[in-house]
């Protein structure tokens, strides 16, 4: 496996780590949803808004279908990636999943902070922000496990523990092929 793939939860961190484990491994770092947002010119709420969340997932699928493709990268994925199952197909072809998995308490403390970066996440606008983790944590969950490799539980975790357990893994596997 030539990739490391990172899946799970809006505000759990996959950009932060990728970046960290790319720059760790000299490996390079892509990100579906930043890949979306340069190609198009505007922002995932205005797709979302605009277009609607099939056409977003169109969009998704054909990033995922081309990074896919890549070597020796770090590939930072969108919350709802796992929702079509032939991204995970294709993100499996060359590369490793890995599930960052985070309790509610802190996905909402991520997100709750993190306003400015707001568009990125069109579900998850509005009042209520813990209720709709929630219900789209509980939603997803079974298809974050089955998509996932490995799942790495990051709550109370530093970046860099989080990216050097998965850069373990990784060299392990790589070094028994």
């Amino acid at each position: 496996m030539n990739n490391i793939v990172l899946i799970g939860m809006s505000g759990v961190g996959k950009t932060t780590v990728g970046k960290y484990i790319a720059s760790q491994l000299s490996m390079s770092f892509v990100d579906t949803d930043e890949i979306i947002i340069n190609r198009s010119g505007t922002t995932i709420s205005n797709i979302f808004n605009k277009f609607g969340e099939e056409y977003f997932r169109d969009l998704e699928k054909q990033v995922v279908e081309e990074v896919s493709k890549y070597n020796d990268t770090v590939i930072s994925t969108g919350g709802g990636v796992i929702l079509n199952r032939i991204n995970i197909d294709n993100l499996k072809q060359n590369g490793l999943v890995f599930l960052l998995e985070a309790s509610i308490d802190t996905l909402y403390s991520n997100l709750k902070d993190n306003l400015e970066s707001k568009d990125h996440r069109p579900l998850l606008d509005g009042s209520g922000l813990r209720a709709r983790i929630e219900k789209m944590y509980n939603d997803r969950k079974e298809l974050y496990i089955s998509s996932a490799d490995y799942i790495i539980h990051i709550d109370e975790k530093a970046v860099e523990e989080i990216g050097d357990e998965i850069i373990s893994i990784f060299n392990r596997l790589n070094s028994c092929s």
